[in-house]
């Protein structure tokens, strides 16, 4: 069974000023105290009730077992390729398989003629926002209370897949 939750040392904070002529909002990086563990924010039901709704998902296997998956929402009328849901087993994180899953999903939806990836990452997710920039995503946008859980998402994207 795949473990979804994970644990951080960091998260990315939000701060804002307004005045009267300008709104500037920035994210910074924070240590916390201590390393917590952070619970995904979604249940098992609302990841895999809906699979019929999703546009694929990819699963990575080793010796037979499944380590981890991607689930992808797309939204045709735009050509956009949305990674809602991505998970790696707890003992297989940071061999590179939330890598993989990523670069096999933007290799699908490129030859599919999308036009942008978005990767949905609550702001607790530090390894995921590092491997993020890594593979060339860029901060796109946020939202707060996005997750069913009440999280701020942060969004990431791939434009001219």
């Amino acid at each position: 069974m795949i473990e979804h939750g994970y644990h951080s040392a960091y998260v990315w904070q939000m701060g804002s000023d307004l005045n009267d002529e300008t709104l500037k909002t920035d994210f910074s990086r924070r240590r916390l105290p201590r390393q917590v563990y952070v619970p995904y924010p979604r249940d098992r039901d609302q990841i895999f009730g809906d699979l019929s709704q999703a546009e694929a998902f990819l699963t990575a296997v080793l010796d037979g077992q499944p380590v981890g998956y991607v689930k992808v929402q797309t939204e045709l009328p735009t050509r956009i390729a949305r990674i809602s849901d991505l998970a790696v087993s707890a003992p297989f994180r940071r061999q590179g398989i939330a890598s993989g899953l990523l670069l096999a999903t933007l290799d699908l939806f490129s030859h599919r003629k999308f036009s942008a990836m978005i990767l949905e990452i609550q702001s607790k997710n530090d390894p995921a926002i590092a491997m993020a920039g890594k593979l060339g995503f860029k901060f796109c946008g946020f939202r707060d209370h996005y997750f069913p859980n009440g999280d701020l998402a942060l969004f990431f994207g791939r434009f001219a897949l």
